[in-house]
């Protein structure tokens, strides 16, 4: 003899604490996204300051004179020595000589990649939205059921 499960109809109150839960989840969700995205554009801020500099002092040139910040408000002057050379973090404390080329390309790759996470998060965000969308129907769904008991 099979066994037949007997579904428990959940009261109104008990559906709306369920969708409640759901709800604050996703919008947690998003929060955690948002900041998630607000790391990656000041990363992609930086990596563009940073291939900006670089075509900056390129264009200056050898032996100009520049002031490097050591602080605070504090500058130290300095020569330029070019930049056909460039220190490059490859890593967790691992850094690399590369061409100013190859430098360039370093960055530009790693803003391609991170503006494609960012779309990503971005997506996921509007999934949850929809989501969000769905459990507010059903919200209006419950709500109505119970006005007219």
């Amino acid at each position: 003899m099979a066994e037949e499960k007997k579904e428990v109809q959940k009261t109104p109150e008990q559906k709306m604490d369920e969708l409640n839960r759901q709800l604050r989840g996703y919008m947690a969700n998003i929060e955690a996204l948002r900041a998630e995205i607000s790391v990656i554009n000041q990363s992609i801020t930086d990596l563009r300051t940073a291939e900006a500099t670089l075509r900056s002092l390129k264009e200056l040139g050898k032996g100009k004179e520049v002031l490097i910040p050591v602080g605070a408000t504090a500058q130290i002057k300095a020569k330029s020595e070019g930049v056909d050379e460039v220190i490059m973090s490859i890593g967790t404390g691992i850094s690399a000589v590369m061409s100013y080329d190859e430098a360039v390309d370093r960055i530009r790759k790693e803003i391609a990649a991170l503006e494609a996470l960012r779309r990503a998060l971005e997506e996921a965000i509007a999934d949850l939205y929809n989501k969000i969308e769905e459990l507010l129907e059903e919200v209006r769904k419950v709500g109505q059921e119970e006005a007219k008991k």
